[in-house]
């Protein structure tokens, strides 16, 4: 993916116009619009802000893929709070959530299996 392709996702993702998201990140609406539309590249400074603004990575935004990073943009609002609480514990009370992340996962996969097998019945 380019970089053109990967702006104009982000911002449907957010349910954005163009002219919302230039708006919203401060850049001219014309300026925006190439980003998408032609070749043309925003600076590396505009690349900061387009990535702050859709919670991700200059990297990801240009289409360069980091393995070891997680990419925020792909995480809900819940999701997002918890890695921020998460990353305040100590390594002891990581190994606990880990183990009650453990449980709760165990019990849903349980659950559905339970769902499947009497909804097979009828």
């Amino acid at each position: 993916m380019n970089i053109k392709n990967n702006l104009k996702q982000f911002r449907l993702r957010k349910g954005e116009t163009q002219k919302q998201t230039a708006l919203n990140t401060n850049i001219p609406y014309a300026n925006y619009n190439k980003y998408e539309t032609t070749d043309t590249a925003p600076d590396i400074n505009t690349l900061i802000k387009l990535a702050d603004y859709f919670h991700t990575t200059v990297d990801h935004l240009i289409g360069h893929e980091v393995p070891y990073l997680i990419n925020k943009s792909t995480l809900t609002e819940n999701q997002l709070e918890l890695f921020d609480m998460i990353k305040k514990l100590s390594d002891t009370n990581c190994r606990l959530v880990k183990a009650y992340l453990v449980g709760l996962l165990t019990a849903e996969e349980e659950k559905q299996n339970i769902i499947k097998k009497f909804t097979k019945g009828e």
